[in-house]
């Protein structure tokens, strides 16, 4: 089995990259300047208990692959690339298995459109991309992760592939019921939007925090959607709060931040916070602080703005928010 990695960033390189150091046959697909340094130079792949440099074969697009029958692609994009990246990988082969290692819940309905065979996986894994050909793993183990295929169910190749992410350093669990799990996610990935906004973590930004998940709660209540909290997770599945062997602190926060960090031009937010606007509307319900989130966040993408535009102060303001 090749386990391609379409979206070689910062999810991508550390899953990948572990994959590869433990002898998994893997193929990265990512962007140009990122490419370009690893072929060039290997992977660097930085972790808390060493730092390895992997050759692993690298291209710039899905077209640059000749397909197997035993192939499987875990999809690392952010959601505003899935669409984008899916067809141009119909382009190219008619089947093939797609395992969704992102955030947000709509990436696994999007490309159910295009493939038949398609896995969930909620993603928690600590990743830092902001250098071409560098990847930093915050974490040792590097994280966890839950799959199932989509929308429900197990197969067979869920179990294998969950154990070659296992060989690779990884805990993972299977679920036939796997949405709930992203959902779940997705309530603590709200805050990407405020760390990047004001470049700031912790109890300064908490009263945006709450405000934003409890739009998520009233929301999710209302259209009937059941989501399972990190606090759910770590009661029954106790070996996520073991210790950690070893980690790594770092001024980047999340993937939002990260992107702004970098100058990419645009942040995922439409995925996250704009997830609850969008069911939001559906249901003839406001979500303000949701929205004004994705707005800002997104504008400062556009504007190639660093994290750190507005004060915690400055956006509670701005969100009609007292602290």
């Amino acid at each position: 089995m090749r386990l391609i990695i379409y979206g070689a960033g910062g999810i991508g390189c550390v899953v990948g990259g572990h994959l590869a150091r433990t002898g998994h046959d893997v193929i990265l697909i990512g962007r140009p300047g990122h490419i370009k340094a690893i072929n060039e130079n290997g992977l660097r792949l930085i972790t808390p208990t060493g730092t390895f440099t992997l050759q692993i074969p690298a291209v710039t697009g899905p077209g640059q692959i000749d397909y197997e029958a035993d192939d499987v692609v875990l999809l690392c994009v952010k959601g505003q690339s899935t669409e984008g990246a899916i067809r141009d990988l119909k382009a190219v082969t008619e089947d093939v298995p797609i395992f969704c290692l992102q955030n947000g819940v709509r990436n696994e309905e999007i490309v159910s459109q295009y493939f038949p065979r398609v896995y969930g996986v909620m993603v928690r894994v600590g990743a830092v991309y902001l250098t071409d050909g560098e990847v930093i793993a915050r974490r040792d183990p590097p994280g966890w992760l839950i799959t199932g295929c989509y929308p429900e169910g197990t197969d067979e190749l869920v179990e294998l592939v969950a154990n070659k992410l296992r060989t690779a350093s990884f805990y993972v669990k299977t679920t036939p019921d796997v949405m709930p799990y992203k959902w779940g996610k997705l309530l603590g990935n709200l805050n990407n939007s405020i760390g990047a906004i004001t470049n700031v973590r912790g109890n300064a930004i908490e009263p945006i925090t709450r405000a934003a998940q409890q739009e998520f709660r009233e929301v999710l209540s209302r259209a009937g959607l059941r989501f399972i909290s990190a606090e759910e997770v770590a009661r029954e599945w106790p070996a996520i709060t073991e210790p950690l062997r070893g980690s790594i602190n770092t001024e980047a926060q999340s993937s939002t931040w990260q992107s702004l960090a970098r100058g990419q031009g645009t942040v995922e937010t439409e995925f996250l916070n704009g997830e609850i606007v969008r069911l939001a509307r559906k249901l003839s319900m406001p979500a303000p602080v949701n929205e004004t989130l994705m707005q800002i966040s997104q504008e400062m993408a556009a504007n190639h703005e660093q994290p750190g535009k507005y004060t915690p102060a400055q956006l509670c303001n701005l969100l009609g928010l007292s602290r």
